[in-house]
């Protein structure tokens, strides 16, 4: 009988059933989705997929998937020619931040129906300026909080 023969993590070697590629299912003989873009329709984990953005913090920014009017806003700033572009990280943080803002100013239109999705991307907002901190500043930065008195009140939103 065949083995997978791959070595795991203990540094011996795998004795799963291989399948038809000689691996197990754990080290290579799993599917990696369909070689075909038409059997992508429906697929939530599709590239480009935007059905499924919430808060847009993990939201893939470039060059090529910026609108047009942050092109011209980013043309404008930094004096750009016709063929030139822009990939610094940093600005592509700003524009990050910029559109979870215009997110926030839609849903703050309805808050009573989306106070938990405001509530979501405003937490996500925070995390992405702690990393724009992070960035400029090279280090890790610290959230400090205030602590409330024992007698303060409480606001309720």
């Amino acid at each position: 009988m065949t083995i997978c023969g791959a070595r795991n993590r203990k540094g011996s070697c795998c004795g799963n059933i291989p399948m038809q590629n000689g691996r197990c299912r754990m080290h290579g003989g799993k599917s990696k989705g369909p070689n075909n873009p038409a059997k992508l329709h429906g697929n939530l984990n599709a590239v480009g997929n935007k059905s499924k953005l919430s808060t847009g913090e993990f939201e893939i920014i470039t060059w090529d998937r910026l609108t047009d009017t942050e092109k011209e806003w980013l043309t404008e700033q930094y004096r750009l020619k016709p063929n030139e572009f822009i990939d610094d990280p940093l600005e592509m943080e700003f524009i990050r931040v910029a559109r979870m803002l215009g997110r926030m100013n839609e849903l703050d239109k309805d808050m009573n129906g989306n106070f938990d999705d405001l509530i979501r991307l405003e937490h996500a907002l925070t995390r992405v300026q702690m990393r724009i901190a992070r960035m400029i500043t090279g280090k890790r930065c610290k959230i400090t909080t205030n602590q409330r008195e024992p007698g303060a009140m409480k606001r309720n939103l």
